[in-house]
């Protein structure tokens, strides 16, 4: 997933530097600002970060690498809202969406693509170490192990 992320998203980033509107740079702003804000909660930071990405296709200005791109982010919302709450990494992702905002901003697509190809590669070698959470314990199902199925034991 990550290799279509980084190719992907690298040129969106550099699309939406040549075209967001100041609506969607300040939308960009405020999704960074409440990643700042959400530092301490863990599925909240994802919340903004999954807007943050979403904004930045949609300032790209193509109907169809937007589409792409909203099937990846589907599946990397399942995925790391299961292993989010074992980062260790969320106030340097915050601050590489900073530096990508900053960037669309400054309407500098070589520096936006540059930005996004850095966080991106951060993301895959800080989300390897995560693991998502264990299943519970058959005494922890509300089913006494007993009374449980074959398959639940």
């Amino acid at each position: 997933m990550f290799e279509a992320r980084l190719v992907l998203e690298s040129s969106l980033a550099a699309l939406a530097a040549e075209r967001a509107t100041d609506e969607q740079v300040t939308e960009l702003a405020e999704e960074v600002a409440e990643m700042y804000a959400s530092l301490d909660d863990p599925q909240e930071y994802l919340i903004h970060d999954v807007r943050f990405h979403r904004t930045i296709a949609r300032a790209a200005a193509n109907p169809i690498l937007a589409a792409v791109m909203e099937t990846l982010i589907a599946n990397l919302y399942e995925r790391r809202s299961k292993t989010i709450q074992n980062a260790v990494d969320i106030k340097e992702s915050a601050e590489m969406h900073r530096e990508i905002f900053r960037a669309i901003r400054s309407h500098n697509p070589v520096q936006a693509r540059r930005s996004m190809e850095q966080h991106l590669n951060m993301a895959r070698i800080a989300q390897a170490s995560e693991v998502e959470a264990p299943a519970p314990l058959a005494e922890e199902i509300s089913v006494p192990l007993a009374e449980a199925t074959p398959t639940e034991r």
